[in-house]
Formats: structure tokens, C-alpha cells, sequence
């Protein structure tokens, strides 16, 4: 039984009746179609057909007021949906009564995007405000008066599982405004979900907020279940019996009299056979971009004018205006120093520049007559420190740091005019506390003589002063600060369609510095930038962008299907809805968008698959793997290219490539001749002897090196450069005994008096010499990298670092703090064989130790995996290793370790282990297995 009620704002007369008129007397519609699975809001609209008795009865439903008249629909007897009625969607037929009037409603979402969202009063325009609080700010506006179901599941590492995590992700509202000068309520909204891919709907008389991959699980809301009926506080029983406990907290059960899967051909649901079946096409590439700005000026961050960060027990400082912080002189106290309390800083390479201006000044005076102006040389003593947990680094005059707590700059102004001052930066050295401060070398000291004949309270004395004006201080990132913002990932070169996300806000990019490179980003409840977020109940720790990414593979990663067309059925139809078709297609579908006639109990309803949702993967009895590829040749080595693995022939002449998505094996490059096969930026490069070569992930050659000499060592491509090693031999002989010292000659023998160093060199780059005052030479040019001793054992390679391990140590070049070609050396006997950007395993003293990485040059212990790893991977929850022939995972969420059993691989050597998308591939020589956990 449906019935509608539409309200007058304010009236309190009696009510009357009115007559549902038309073949379609009531329609809710739910769209719309082709939404995909991260759009945050799914609006609804109500068209409402009445019968008109009365020339224009009703014409006074048309009003300029978007809020005057509620409607609200009930269905047995409980709330279904509520709107207000459009005044520019009215229409009735202009002819004698009795006429149809056709009212149309919508929920109000669509007025959000005309309403600014600035309020001085309720929200404010400083400080940090919850996604909850803001949501409830858009939830108030619509006035519908109904609850909300909050059952988001996407959790911040360190949160309360038991909490929404919209409580408990923040933002800075100083932040929003600096990057949305003018935000909307709709784009508060947006900047709440989409970046957790979250909807919000209204159903069965509540609005709600999910994820539409949430429908993958099992847990509902008490209002999912709440159709036709209102459940109390307390205990209660669902229709197959199971006692329920329903409290004012997170109330979300997982059974009761609606189920969360209905069968499509079973029950009370009929599909149409009108409906049409189409076959979406997968995609080529995803892409998502974050929406920022950087900060123009880190001055206000690191708080050079805030006189509360200063420590300044003697008063010399004064604030004269927000640009302008004046220093006087003591005679009192020479040589004492004012600083700053320091601002949190890491390591990078990155080139920051401080200007600003100096403005001295002198006076002298005696018995209150004051000499002429005079332009007098006034020296300044004052610097920036940067204070490390193991070492302090001062700044110099020419940009350069120095490590040492002493050092300063010292600059010599005459009064009277103001000097601009710009200090060209080299990166930050180390993790630390930046300080600015000023030592106290200027006078100031006055007398004042007593009252009387003789003094008449006049004073004598001296007075020197200088002001930092206008002080700017900014950072250039580079293509790293680009790179932050977007993530891209193929999916399949052979498809046609990209799709590309643009979040309003998300997660802080992890690169060096972030909080002072990017102004807007979520905050955890202590106020630090939230990082890595999970599923409740689930490992699958990845940032908010790699959620989304994660969610467009679950859809998209191969062709899906999609069904539109009309489903009749007695019972609830709503956006929550999951269909199961296990007699045809064996596929899950959700509703994505519905058009409810409630006269026939009509759905026309866009369904679209879920993926994997009913088919499952079991491997076989007495083994955790399934095999997902057999192989024809025999794999001489493996390494990752995007989600794809690239195996080489063990006769080194071939390359194959493994799509996980389709589980197809391709011959993608050939030659003639054995070539080594290296990790390198979205391909991989062949060393053949007499060539360098780049090829992409298709095979395709990109760039040719052509060394002068014969080369067969390891190399690689880095951004739009080829890596290679050079070489030289140094004499440690006796002395006397070296004729020439270093010589570029190479060849290996057994002579004790030489050693043998290479470094990574790029030699498409012209080499130029470093600047005399900077030691800086400019990007793009080559450099004489860091000399590598002992045999080379491997190439490794990241986004972001290129690792060289040797007979005697491993070498790490992090391309976001060091120079081109420049490496951190490990301590010796170290192998590194795995490492991002937060973590790092090294065999060492024949053991596997996994670290956190704290900064790029510095790391924790977190534990030891076990023996000398031959392969090892991990993600942002679990790492790998394999020793001979097992395979061992580590948990570091709650410190447990599993064997991988592997059996059907048993006898065939361990050729590469490898981490995508959240699944474990083996690659074994002649198979490819994948992990699949209880």
C-alpha cells in the first residue's frame, strides 16, 4: 500500500484528500544510468500524478520557495521516501477539469551546488572540522527530517573500528578555503566521498552512506533490513530466528529477513525478457588525480612572524606587522641567540629559495640631543639550522649546508636603505628540526639622567636595530610534486577505454616534505596526515587513491555486463540491492540506477556486474595455490612492469609478458643474440653487449645507447635518461709503486695493488662541472656518480630508487633526495632485496631483516623474517621471502607468519615472487602460480 503526503511549511488547518489519477500514478526514480562506482551522490526524484477537480486547485504548489511543501512517501504504513516538490517542474493540462496534475519532487541534492558554503557563524573558517560535521552541515540543508545510515568501511590506520571513520577524519577549514575560495555545499559533499569512492542515497526512509564495493560484504545497516517495519532498541528476532542486538552505537547486523543476495530466477523477483544485456569493454589505463595547491610561502607554516614559536627570554624581538619581525640591540647581552622552536623537516634534494629583506638601523645620542643621520655599516648575525637526531647542519651565505651548530650568516647592511636578500637552498640534509635564529652582536643601551637642574630627564645612549621584511621561503618538488597528485596504472594495452578520477582532496602524497608542499589533505584526530587505509576486518592496506584504483580493477580490469530493463517484484527494490543470475550467466549484478512504478511494482533498474562476487578461486585439496599459467619455455629470470611480470627465456634471447587480469602469456621482444634483461620505468632495458636498449611495456624499443666499448653490466631507464655503469681502477699499492694513480683502464685481474670502482652514470647527459659557490649543477646533466667497489650482483629498481647491490655492499639512489647518480652506501655485507618508499628488506649475517623506512637515508627495525632471502616483496601489511625451495608470509599489522605451500611447484626453482594488486604470484621455471589465502 503506497500513500503520499505533501505538507504546507507552517499550516495547521485540516488536510484533504487527494486522488492518485493515470496509468503511472507514482513513479520514484533513482539515477542515473552509466554512474560509475565512485560517483558520491545517486539523487532521486518522485513524479506524482493527482487528480484535478477544480480549475487550478493546485496552482499553489507553485512557488518560489524550493523548501514550502514536503512530500513524503509511505509504504505500508512506514516512511519510503521524502522530497520537496519542484515549483519549475509543475505542470497540470490547461482544458476543463477533471485534468491530471503532475507534481514532481526531488531530495535536494541538486540544490547544494547553488548554495555557498562559507559560514562565519555555524562552521567557521579556521580550524579542523570532521567529514562528519560537514556532511551533517549538507544532510541539515536538505531538511528531510530522517536518519542517516552511515555504514562507510574504509578505515585510517589507528582508527577505531568501531567508530565511522567520518568522525574521524578531519580538515582544515584555513586549508579547504586556501585551495576552494568559493566551495559550495555540493563540493563539500564531494570533498567528504569521493575520495573514499562513498554514495550517498535515499532509501527506505533513510539517507545512506557506502561505498559500492561494500556490497561485496556481507554487513548491512539496521535500515537495510528495515522495510515495512520499525525495529526497537533492544533485543529482537529476524526472520530465520537469529536474536539480534540493536543499540544506539554502529548498528550494523548480518542476517535477517531480507537477504543480501536475491536470486534472479527464484523468490519473488521477475526480470523481463525485454531486458538487454550489454557487454562493457575493459580498460586500457586508469588514472586518478588529486585536486591541490602547493603552499606559495612556508614562512606562516614554519612561523618566522608568529612571536609565540620564538624562544626569547631577553625581549629583543619585536612583531611590528604580520611581514615585518624587528631585532634590537642589548649591550647587556652580546652573544646571546634567539631561535626558533624548530619545524619538523626531511631530507630531500629538493632546491628552496629564502628572500627577504634588511633594513638596519643606528642612532646615537647624548643628553637628548641626537647626532646627525649618518649611513654606518651595521653587521647581522642570524641563520637557519637544521637540528637532527644525529647530527645539526647551519646554512651558509651561499646556500650550502655545513655540518656543524655554529655556523651562521653574517650580513653587512648600511641604514637607511633596505637590502633584499635571496639564499638559493641545496635540498634539506637530514631529518630534522628547521630553527631560524639570531645571535645578538648589536647595541643598545640608554641612560637616563635624574630630574632636576642639571639632568631634566634627559637620556644618552646608542641604539642599533635590524628588521627581516617580507620574508619568503618556497620549495620546488619538481616533477615529484606532479607526481604526487596522479596515479595511473595500466590495465591492458590492448583495450580502448581510459578512465580517469579527480578526487576534491585525499591523502598527503608521500614524498619528502609533503606538509609543506601540499596545502589541503585529511587529518586523523591527533591532526596528522592519515596515509594507509584498510577495509574493517581486511589486510588490504593501500592510500585512499590506491583504494579507488583497487576498486576500478575489481570492475573493470576485464569485459563485464550490464543489464537494463524491468524487474517486477512484491518486495523492497532499493540501491543496496544485489541480484544473483546462477542459472545462466553465474554473476552478481548491483542496482545502479532504478526507476520504481508503484502501481505495478515495476523496477526499470540498470544492473551492473560484480566481479568475482559468486566465483570463487579453491585451490586444489592439500595446497594454498592455483596455477594461472603453464608455461612453454623455461623462465630464466622475472621482474615486474606495472602489473604485468616479464619473464626471460633461460636462453636469454626472448621476453614474455603475464597480464594477471587476462592470465595470458605473450612473446612481446626477440633477438638474435643472449641480452640481459633490468628493471626500468614502465618497460624493461636489454643489455646484448653492443647495445643499450629501452623498450616499453609492449617490446617496443624507445631509445638506443651505443657505448664505445663493449658493455655488459647492469643498467637501466629513469626518468627519460638510460643508466649505466662506468668504471676506473684505482691504485692502493705501495707507495711509489703507482705510476699514474687512477686510471679509466677496467679489465678485472688478480692484481692486489688495484681495485676496481664503477659508479652509475648516465652518459646521454653532457657532464658539467659544479658551481664554485652552490656545488649545484643543474638538473639535467650528468655526474660523476658515487664510486660502488666489489662485483655486481643485481639491479633493483622502484618508481622512485635504483638499488645496486654488490660483493661488498648495497647501494641505494633515492631520486627524491640525492643528486643524479649519487647513492647512499649500506653498511658492508648488506644485500637490499626489496625496498619502496616505506619499507626495506636486506639480507644480512645470512638473515632477511625487514625495516620501516623513517626518511630516505634512515630506517627502524622492525623484525627478522628468517634466513637469507634468494626473492622477496611485500605491501603496505605483508612481506614475503622465499629460502631454497619455501615460501614464508609476515603480517606486520598483528605479527603472524604463514608458509606458503605451493605444492603443485614443488621441484622447480623459485624464479621471482611478486605482489599485484593485493594477490602473490610465484613464478616457478616452467609456471605461474597465484596465492590464495584461507
Amino acid at each position: 500500500m503506497w500513500r503520499v503526503e505533501i505538507s504546507e511549511r507552517g499550516y495547521s488547518g485540516p488536510s484533504e484528500e487527494m486522488t492518485f489519477d493515470g496509468g503511472t500514478p507514482l513513479q520514484i526514480t533513482w539515477e542515473k544510468r552509466g554512474d560509475e562506482f565512485y560517483v558520491p551522490v545517486k539523487a532521486s526524484e518522485a513524479t506524482i500524478n493527482i487528480l484535478c477537480k477544480e480549475n487550478f486547485k493546485y496552482l499553489s504548489l507553485f512557488t518560489s520557495d524550493p523548501r514550502y511543501f514536503r512530500v513524503s512517501i509511505f509504504r505500508n504504513r512506514q516512511l519510503y521516501w521524502r522530497g520537496y516538490v519542484t515549483a519549475d517542474l509543475y505542470s497540470e493540462n490547461f482544458t476543463a477539469p477533471p485534468y491530471t496534475v503532475t507534481i514532481k519532487a526531488v531530495d535536494g541534492f541538486n540544490l547544494l551546488s547553488s548554495i555557498p558554503f562559507r559560514d562565519l557563524v555555524h562552521i567557521g573558517i579556521t580550524g579542523r572540522r570532521s567529514l562528519w560535521e560537514l556532511l551533517s552541515s549538507c544532510i541539515d540543508l536538505l531538511e528531510l527530517d530522517i536518519d542517516t545510515a552511515d555504514w562507510m568501511d574504509l578505515y585510517a590506520e589507528g582508527m577505531d573500528e568501531n567508530v565511522s571513520p567520518l568522525r574521524q577524519t578531519y580538515i582544515d577549514l584555513e586549508r579547504l578555503y586556501y585551495v576552494y575560495e568559493e566551495p559550495t555545499y555540493r563540493d563539500i559533499l564531494e570533498l567528504c566521498l569521493r575520495p573514499f569512492a562513498g554514495q550517498i542515497f535515499q532509501s527506505n526512509g533513510a539517507l545512506h552512506i557506502r561505498r559500492a564495493v561494500s556490497l561485496y560484504r556481507t554487513a548491512r545497516p539496521v535500515n537495510f533490513y528495515r522495510v515495512g517495519t520499525e525495529y526497537p532498541v533492544g533485543r529482537i528476532v529476524t526472520g530465520n530466528g537469529l536474536r539480534l542486538v540493536i543499540h544506539t552505537g554502529a548498528q550494523v547486523v548480518t542476517s535477517a529477513a531480507r537477504e543480501c543476495i536475491d536470486g534472479m530466477w527464484t523468490g519473488a523477483l521477475h526480470v523481463s525478457g525485454e531486458s538487454t544485456l550489454d557487454i562493457v569493454p575493459a580498460l586500457r589505463k586508469v588514472s586518478v588525480d588529486v585536486k591541490n595547491k602547493s603552499l606559495d610561502n612556508l614562512i606562516a607554516r614554519i612561523g618566522f612572524y608568529d612571536p609565540t614559536v620564538w624562544t626569547d627570554p631577553f625581549e629583543f624581538l619585536s612583531i611590528t606587522n604580520e611581514n615585518a619581525l624587528t631585532f634590537n640591540g642589548d649591550d647587556d647581552h652580546q652573544g646571546v641567540e634567539v631561535c626558533t622552536k624548530g619545524f619538523p623537516v626531511e631530507q630531500c634534494n629538493f632546491p628552496l629559495v629564502w628572500e627577504f629583506g634588511l633594513q638596519t638601523y643606528h642612532r646615537e645620542w647624548g643628553l637628548g640631543i641626537y647626532r646627525p643621520n649618518e649611513s654606518i655599516d651595521v653587521a647581522v648575525h642570524y641563520g637557519v639550522r637544521i637540528v637532527g637526531e644525529k647530527a645539526t647542519y647551519s646554512l651558509t651565505e651561499s646556500g650550502s649546508w655545513v655540518q656543524s651548530s655554529d655556523g651562521e650568516i653574517v650580513s653587512t647592511v648600511k641604514t637607511g636603505n633596505e637590502q633584499n636578500m635571496k639564499i638559493e637552498i641545496d635540498g634539506i640534509p637530514c631529518d630534522g628540526e628547521w630553527q631560524f635564529f639570531i645571535r645578538q652582536t648589536l647595541i643598545g643601551k640608554e641612560t637616563q639622567y635624574g630630574y632636576g637642574d642639571r639632568g631634566g630627564g634627559r637620556t644618552t645612549g646608542h641604539y642599533e636595530g635590524v628588521s627581516f621584511r617580507r620574508m619568503t621561503l618556497s620549495i620546488d618538488a619538481g616533477d615529484s610534486y606532479d607526481k604526487g597528485l596522479r596515479y595511473e596504472s595500466l590495465v591492458d594495452p590492448a583495450n580502448n577505454v581510459d578512465m580517469s578520477v579527480t578526487l576534491p582532496v585525499s591523502d598527503i602524497p608521500a614524498i619528502p616534505n609533503d606538509r609543506l608542499l601540499y596545502t589541503l589533505y585529511y587529518l586523523d584526530a591527533a591532526g596528522n596526515p592519515t596515509r594507509i587505509w584498510h577495509t574493517k576486518g581486511r589486510n588490504d592496506y593501500d592510500t585512499l587513491v590506491g583504494h579507488i584504483a583497487q576498486g576500478t580493477l575489481r570492475y573493470k580490469q576485464l569485459p563485464s555486463r550490464r543489464i537494463t530493463g524491468e524487474i517486477f517484484s512484491g518486495q523492497h527494490i532499493d540501491m543496496n540491492t544485489v541480484v544473483r543470475d546462477d542459472k545462466y550467466l553465474n554473476a552478481a549484478y548491483y542496482i545502479n540506477s532504478v526507476e520504481l512504478n508503484a502501481l505495478e511494482d515495476s523496477y526499470n533498474s540498470e544492473l551492473v556486474e560484480m566481479p568475482h562476487l559468486l566465483t570463487t578461486e579453491m585451490p586444489p585439496e592439500d595446497d594454498d595455490c592455483i596455477a594461472v599459467a603453464t608455461l612453454s619455455f623455461t623462465v630464466g629470470k622475472a621482474i615486474r612492469c606495472l602489473n604485468r611480470l616479464l619473464l626471460q627465456s633461460a636462453d636469454k634471447k626472448a621476453v614474455y609478458a603475464f597480464d594477471v587480469a587476462t592470465r595470458r602469456v605473450r612473446e612481446i621482444y626477440r633477438n638474435t643474440i643472449p641480452f640481459e634483461m633490468y628493471e626500468a620505468d614502465e618497460g624493461f632495458v636489454a643489455v646484448d653487449g653492443k647495445e643499450v636498449r629501452y623498450l616499453d611495456y609492449r617490446g617496443t624499443v624507445e631509445r638506443i645507447y651505443t657505448p664505445s666499448e663493449e658493455y655488459r653490466n647492469v643498467a637501466t631507464y629513469m626518468d627519460g635518461y638510460i643508466h649505466v655503469l662506468k668504471s676506473y681502477r684505482q691504485y692502493i699499492g705501495p707507495r711509489g709503486g703507482n705510476a699514474g694513480g687512477r686510471s679509466a683502464t677496467t679489465t678485472e685481474d688478480e692484481d692486489p695493488n688495484y681495485r676496481t670502482y664503477r659508479y652509475l652514470s648516465r652518459p646521454e647527459c653532457k657532464y658539467v662541472s659544479p658551481d664554485a659557490s652552490t656545488g649545484y649543477r643543474g638538473r639535467g646533466y650528468a655526474y660523476e656518480g658515487t664510486p660502488m667497489s666489489g662485483a655486481i650482483l643485481a639491479l633493483r629498481r622502484t618508481e622512485n630508487t635504483i638499488v645496486v647491490n654488490t660483493s661488498h655492499y648495497a647501494y641505494l639512489h633515492d631520486k627524491r633526495f640525492h643528486r643524479p647518480c649519487k647513492m647512499q652506501q649500506f653498511a658492508a655485507g648488506e644485500q637490499i632485496v626489496t625496498v619502496s618508499d616505506n619499507y626495506i628488506g636486506i639480507n644480512a649475517d645470512d638473515m632477511l631483516w625487514f625495516y620501516r623506512r623513517d626518511s630516505i637515508t634512515e630506517r627502524t627495525l622492525l623484525r627478522r623474517l628468517g634466513r637469507w632471502a634468494d626473492h622477496a616483496d611485500h605491501t603496505m601489511s605483508e612481506a614475503v621471502h622465499s629460502y631454497d625451495d619455501g615460501i614464508f608470509i609476515w603480517n606486520f599489522r598483528d605479527d603472524t607468519t604463514s608458509d606458503v605451500r605451493n605444492a603443485a611447484g614443488w621441484g622447480e626453482n623459485i624464479m621471482g615472487l611478486f605482489f599485484i594488486c593485493g594477490d602473490l604470484y610465484i613464478v616457478r621455471e616452467r609456471a605461474i602460480y597465484k596465492f590464495i589465502p584461507e
